[in-house]
């Protein structure tokens, strides 16, 4: 440990004082209406909403689903669809190859594609698990590695990845959500440091409760005599009832207020690294973070998931 600790100092100290001063002398910040930006899980919620804001506010957008026949495009304007899923390595290198040869470059990544995963830890299969990791963690890892050689090259960047609020603290029966977005968290905070001579920029952005058809899909693993199964009932219920629910809870946020904040992450002259935003989960996060031992995380979580079970009882 003592020689890693070494080795970063000695790594900082040396891209500090040489390759990044270099790199701001030689690199100028472009103009907002010449930034290209490339956003994945585009065809709904936060994706599109900000495909389209961003496409009126003058960038050029390449906004990319799975399929394309699942989302008429006709009216959509200035948003160039392009067909890529993030588990499948091959049609990244094809869709980011075009838009490389068409455009140039490549200054903005959005990592946004994703889904939850329900249930208790014993509802899921290894195989729920693997799907989960493959596109909310692996997907971004894939959409990285492919994107980081062309903005190395024109030596600026700016990767944003969508975490949640739920990927600072364990959510249960989303536990495998958290960590795909925990993972997701830890390999952004690295990341930011090992793209600092090449001026790219890495930005963790964990919005709370969002006004959006996210897809929630539950475990499917099946234990005897299953202890979890009401609450797990409940839960997939609930989320499919959420769209009227949340019109009348206002500390929802809708994917347009989301897509604004993202515009101004990406117009910020020196972006954050995390970003929560609103007030209810940047408190959220601040309370987790600051809580060391997890006694109030502990306190909490018994406390709803008490006053969940007296609901159910209810019913």
């Amino acid at each position: 440990m003592n020689f890693l600790k070494r080795f970063i100092l000695i790594v900082l100290l040396i891209f500090t004082s040489k390759t990044i001063t270099l790199n701001a002398i030689a690199v100028s910040k472009l103009d907002l209406n010449n930034k290209v930006v490339l956003i994945t899980g585009a065809s709904r919620g936060i994706g599109l909403a900000t495909a389209k804001y961003l496409a009126n506010k003058g960038f050029r957008v390449y906004a990319t689903i799975r399929d394309t026949n699942s989302l008429d495009t006709s009216k959509i304007k200035n948003v160039h669809f392009e067909t890529l899923d993030v588990t499948d390595l091959e049609s990244i290198k094809k869709t980011i190859h075009k838009i490389v040869m068409k455009e140039g470059r490549i200054d903005v990544l959005i990592n946004n594609a994703g889904f939850a995963l329900g249930g208790a830890l014993e509802n899921l299969t290894m195989d729920d698990i693997n799907k989960q990791m493959d596109v909310n963690f692996f997907g971004a890892i894939r959409m990285c590695q492919e994107v980081l050689p062309h903005m190395r090259s024109q030596k600026s960047g700016h990767i944003i990845n969508i975490s949640s609020e739920q990927g600072v603290y364990g959510l249960p029966y989303g536990s495998m959500y958290s960590a795909s977005k925990a993972a997701l968290e830890a390999m952004s905070e690295a990341l930011s440091i090992e793209l600092l001579p090449w001026r790219i920029d890495v930005s963790i952005v964990e919005p709370g409760p969002v006004e959006t058809d996210f897809s929630l899909k539950m475990g499917t693993r099946e234990i005897e005599n299953d202890p979890y199964k009401k609450i797990c009932d409940y839960m997939e219920s609930s989320h499919k009832q959420k769209n009227d629910r949340e019109k009348l809870e206002s500390h929802y946020q809708s994917a347009e207020e989301i897509a604004k904040f993202l515009c101004d992450v990406i117009d910020a002259q020196e972006p954050q690294l995390r970003y929560q935003t609103n007030r209810l989960s940047k408190g959220i996060v601040s309370m987790k973070l600051n809580d060391v031992s997890g006694e109030d995380y502990l306190r909490k979580m018994k406390t709803m998931i008490e006053a969940f079970q007296k609901r159910l009882i209810k019913k």
